[in-house]
């Protein structure tokens, strides 16, 4: 990942209203634990890009996506967005129908 993107888990509750923010891990155990502690089946990945003003979709944004949708599924755990937020911009995978 470049070193303008920062990344986070955000778990959410029924409804998507974010509850709790953690950094993604290798070890999925601390993240299914955290959505345990919250009673949550749901996720969103939020991105952070300082360095640009338009948030362009990149084909390893689209990799990743799909790359954790395919790790979550089988934990029953649902990705509900993946949000890219640039100074001036933002993009939703599920508001331009990519999940």
């Amino acid at each position: 990942m470049d070193k303008d993107v920062e990344i986070d888990l955000v778990i959410l509750d029924e409804q998507w209203r974010p509850l709790h923010r953690l950094p993604p891990q290798d070890d999925w155990r601390t993240t299914v634990k955290e959505l345990l502690r919250y009673g949550s089946r749901w996720l969103a990945l939020y991105q952070r890009r300082s360095m640009e003003g338009v948030a362009q979709l990149r084909p390893s944004d689209i990799a990743l996506t799909r790359s954790l949708c395919r790790r979550l599924r089988p934990l029953d755990i649902v990705l509900a967005d993946h949000v890219i937020d640039a100074r001036d911009d933002r993009f939703s995978f599920r508001a331009a129908g990519l999940l």
